[in-house]
């Protein structure tokens, strides 16, 4: 209790909140093995030696396998793992103080406890032998240290020395891979790649079952060097990174993120956060998938320390340096909307972008036309079948704002939508509302059904409490009602309930006295919106930055930039950001523009210390045609791939290659029933594929506890809708 009658004390987690947070950063036994083995090199490094890593597991039928790593390092005494394991978020490993360690956050090594109940034991250089455990319920139970005997060395494999056994007894849930598949996961995972690699470790993989010894080693990978380059980082002085990136001959396989040979590794002094391609685009480009390399930058640790040095001390984050840079979690590698990554990231994608177009470039002149007239007849009208699918499941508009939700993913899924969600408005304002329902799935539901729209309080009112169900005047299917509601006195909160048949839904509204109170809550530089979409070739797209008065007493240059998104997003316009006294904001009003290529990127608004940014993309019209071409390329895995509003189908893959024939033949086998069939299959799996992704994109939230059964029970239900018509045109009546 403080002088002033206040009481101040750090926040506490239950055991609830902590296993949440730990399954959310431990989602399986590999995300384990990168914990504990770097766990053990850190020990390595810090000792400044050599060192063996050995990983077993123990299959095993009607009780829990186990997973056991063990090393050779100084082991663990009671206090340490009193001190290390009993408690969270301590800084405990040592990157703090300046050594080039991988851990920062005091996380993993507890965390594991989400897969099942974790044991520690350790022979320490005290000579004494020490344990604890983690149960799956995150207790931690800490016992006395015991003299070291001959059976426990047996027991720990440590015949000599010190060093530490964690032993992990996995959940049901839990299972571990075949051996061959394990191997493999083992050596792409990314984040232990210059561990394998490393001249003085050795990572040893155990299958106790079969009595087999592996050691593990990432796959040497051949290529060219094309960039190598040491550069600043623009706005941060001092900060260097060094860049090397290679061609190999073939292309990567397109394996997860996790587990990839391919992309450009991270790496700060000494961890690894993630391999990637920089921007979502490149990450589908086929073209990208050639290169290979490493991005080594030292200021990842410093950045990453300063920001936990500053929290720890009370200190608010500085503007180069606003939020963690790398993950807390391990889960997404760096964090994307920090400035200095955007700018580190812009400055590898100008050297990266144009390699990927000189192999865009490479490919297209080796390129040969194999349509067939019939060929090209029928894909034709595959073209127009695709376009009305997507134009009549598609969004109203695919360059709505997320803030301003339309009928999408939800919709196909629930039947019926109420839009929006939620809005504001102004005192003696109006919003148009809208049901829409989809016939199929509520057959129950028809032209004539009654909608009934209750108003939560007297602030609003609608312009009528009964509305019926009509035909969508642009959707077949679809039956809607409409209503405006009017704003009558300002409430942080109210709503509308709506009622047809079974089905019941509500939208929350708030309303706002007069203009000036919709700006009340802004305190610091900001995007009016968090997201922007435009259409490719747009170039009105308005964009508003607000700041309060006390930022902005008078008109001042805003410095703004555009990451990731190339020449195809750019702003126009005056950059001034003006004070308005009558509104209580400052405001700045810029043009986004698009050029005709799909993109998307970061903007970021600087004044002075001050910083903001929102995410920008540019996506076709949804009118916008589809064009489906047979090309003579070769995708790896991929049968084909969209270029915006291209679906190329690569004629090389082996499942189409097998009927098309030889090429000096014309590729005959392009008029036979069988590929036909096959190319029918392809185009719906592109087209539904395309679907679920603009989906996903255009409305997030609709997916943020999605499972794999969830979206392929929409992507099947778009295919059992698409697949008959593109069997009808590429067969006709056979």
């Amino acid at each position: 209790m403080n002088d002033d009658g206040t009481f101040r004390t750090n926040l506490e987690a239950d055991r609830r909140t902590i296993l949440q947070n730990a399954k959310m950063a431990i989602r399986d036994i590999f995300d384990a093995f990168v914990e504990l083995v770097t766990n053990a090199d850190d020990r390595y490094q810090i000792l400044g030696g050599s060192g063996r890593i050995e990983i077993e597991v123990q299959r095993r039928r009607g009780e829990p396998s186990k997973i056991r790593v063990r090393d050779f390092a100084d082991g663990m005494s009671k206090d340490v793992m009193d001190r290390k394991l009993s408690r969270l978020g301590g800084r405990e490993s040592g990157l703090a103080d300046g050594q080039s360690v991988r851990g920062t956050n005091s996380r993993g090594a507890k965390d594991i406890a989400s897969l099942g109940q974790v044991k520690f034991e350790s022979i320490a250089d005290d000579g004494q032998y020490h344990r604890c455990k983690i149960s799956p319920f995150m207790e931690y139970t800490s016992y006395a240290p015991s003299a070291v005997t001959e059976e426990i060395r047996e027991e720990l494999g440590l015949q000599q020395g010190t060093g530490t056994l964690v032993t992990i007894e996995l959940n049901v849930d839990q299972s571990i891979p075949l051996h061959d598949n394990l191997v493999k996961k083992l050596s792409q995972l990314v984040s232990l790649r210059d561990i394998l690699n490393h001249h003085e470790r050795e990572v040893v993989l155990k299958d106790l079952n079969r009595k087999r010894d592996v050691h593990v080693q990432t796959p040497s990978i051949r290529g060219t060097d094309r960039v190598k380059e040491k550069f600043e980082v623009p706005g941060y002085p001092g900060a260097t990174a060094k860049l090397i990136i290679r061609r190999a001959p073939d292309r990567f396989d397109r394996e997860h993120p996790r587990f990839r040979l391919g992309g450009i590794l991270i790496k700060s002094r000494h961890a690894v956060h993630e391999a990637t391609y920089f921007a979502s685009e490149l990450e589908a480009d086929p073209h990208a998938a050639h290169f290979w390399g490493r991005l080594v930058c030292p200021a990842l640790d410093d950045l990453s320390n300063d920001f936990d040095e500053r929290f720890a001390q009370g200190l608010e984050p500085t503007p180069e340096n606003p939020r963690p840079i790398i993950d807390p979690a391990r889960r997404g590698g760096l964090t994307r909307d920090h400035p200095f990554v955007q700018a580190l990231f812009g400055e590898v994608l100008k050297r990266f972008r144009p390699l990927v177009a000189e192999e865009r470039q490479r490919e297209e002149r080796e390129r040969a036309a194999i349509e067939s007239q019939a060929t090209r007849r029928r894909l034709n009208k595959l073209e127009k079948a695709a376009l009305e699918f997507m134009k009549k499941l598609g969004q109203d508009d695919p360059t709505r704002e997320p803030e301003e939700q339309a009928p999408g993913s939800g919709f196909l899924r629930a039947g019926y939508v109420l839009s929006p969600p939620y809005c504001h408005l102004l005192v003696g304002h109006s919003r148009r509302f809208a049901l829409q329902v989809l016939q199929e799935a509520w057959p129950e539901l028809e032209v004539g059904a009654t909608v009934e729209i209750t108003c939560q309080d007297d602030t609003i009112t609608s312009t009528k409490k009964f509305a019926t169900l009509e035909p969508h005047p642009a959707k077949e299917g679809v039956i809607r009602a409409t209503w405006k509601i009017t704003a009558k006195s300002p409430t942080p909160t109210t709503g509308i309930k709506v009622q047809c048949g079974p089905i019941s839904t509500d939208s929350v509204i708030e309303v706002f006295a007069s203009e000036a109170d919709r700006y009340a809550d802004i305190d610091r530089l900001t995007f009016q919106r968090r997201r922007y979409r435009t259409k490719t070739g747009a170039k009105n797209k308005t964009i508003r930055i607000f700041a309060p008065l006390s930022l902005v007493n008078e008109p001042a240059e805003l410095d703004l930039s555009i990451a990731g998104a190339g020449q195809h997003l750019t702003v126009h316009g005056d950059q001034t950001i003006r004070p308005i006294p009558e509104l209580g904001v400052a405001r700045c009003e810029i043009k986004l523009r698009a050029s005709d290529q799909e993109a998307s990127g970061t903007i970021t608004a600087k004044l002075d210390s001050a910083t903001a940014t929102a995410e920008i993309k540019s996506v076709l019209p949804a009118g916008a045609g589809i064009k489906i071409k047979l090309e003579d390329i070769d995708l790896a895995n991929q049968r084909y791939r969209w270029q915006q509003n291209v679906l190329e189908i690569a004629a090389r893959h082996p499942s189409l290659h097998r009927y098309l024939g030889p090429k000096v033949d014309g590729f005959p086998g392009q008029e036979s029933d069988h590929f036909r069939l096959l190319l029918a299959e392809i185009v719906s799996d592109a087209v539904c594929a395309k679907m679920m992704s603009r989906n996903v994109d255009e409305t997030p939230e609709d997916y943020e506890d999605a499972d794999w059964d969830l979206y392929y029970a929409e992507y099947s239900k778009y295919m059992t809708l698409f697949l008959p018509v593109a069997h009808s045109l590429q067969l006709g009546s056979l």
